[in-house]
């Protein structure tokens, strides 16, 4: 569904890369979690993988990934993609093109389904709320693949397996009948990849260290 053939990332005044990936596929509803050091590359290799590299960065190889027109981002911290002061629920219709049936189904999946909360600015929303609210529009944009930056940071244990719960139920299906997307998932937390049941790739000094298959021995 998506590979990178290699990739090398530098900077647009630099010359050693900050990323460099031979080779790396993701396939369709695969579960994978990105792990690794404050500065290895994770959020970079999640940017490359998101089609959706900063400009002052310069990307050579090959990203290829046919026929997948749209990429679902939730990032750290949820009200990052919104604007803050327009009702949720208008930009959840205006951004995917859902109409409300759809919108309020979606939010109803992350636990938001309270009439109240479409008519709340994010703004007026809680820090768990708004991460709630981001998964919410990752599922409406249809994706077949979802990109989460860090979506159990700082959370205690009890708190990171609901908010992961959340995650998984909502992009299993999505809002149709369509197979579930592909999940990458960037965290500090080692337990997360064992949490989701995901392949694990490990991240330092701008390269993949390790690929491990899902279910295997940390």
């Amino acid at each position: 569904m998506l590979t990178l053939v290699d990739v090398r990332v530098r900077a647009r005044d630099g010359a050693a890369p900050l990323l460099e990936v031979p080779r790396l596929t993701v396939s369709a509803a695969e579960r994978i979690v990105v792990q690794g050091p404050s500065g290895a590359g994770k959020s970079l290799l999640l940017s490359v993988l998101a089609g959706r590299l900063d400009g002052g960065l310069v990307l050579t190889g090959h990203r290829d990934a046919p026929d997948l027109d749209r990429v679902g981002f939730v990032p750290q911290r949820g009200i990052q993609a919104f604007h803050p002061l327009i009702r949720l629920g208008r930009q959840l219709e205006a951004v995917t093109g859902a109409g409300r049936a759809r919108r309020s189904a979606a939010l109803a999946r992350v636990g938001l389904g309270a009439p109240r909360f479409a008519r709340r600015r994010p703004a007026e929303l809680s820090g768990g709320q708004a991460q709630r609210a981001a998964l919410a529009l990752a599922v409406l944009t249809g994706a077949r693949i979802v990109i989460a930056d860090e979506p159990t940071s700082a959370l205690d244990p009890q708190t990171r397996d609901e908010v992961l719960a959340v995650l998984t139920e909502a992009l299993q299906g999505g809002d149709t009948a369509a197979p579930a997307p592909a999940l990458v998932v960037s965290t500090h937390d080692r337990e997360v990849a064992a949490v989701l049941g995901a392949r694990r790739l490990e991240v330092v000094g701008g390269r993949i260290v390790a690929d491990v298959a899902a279910g295997a021995a940390a």
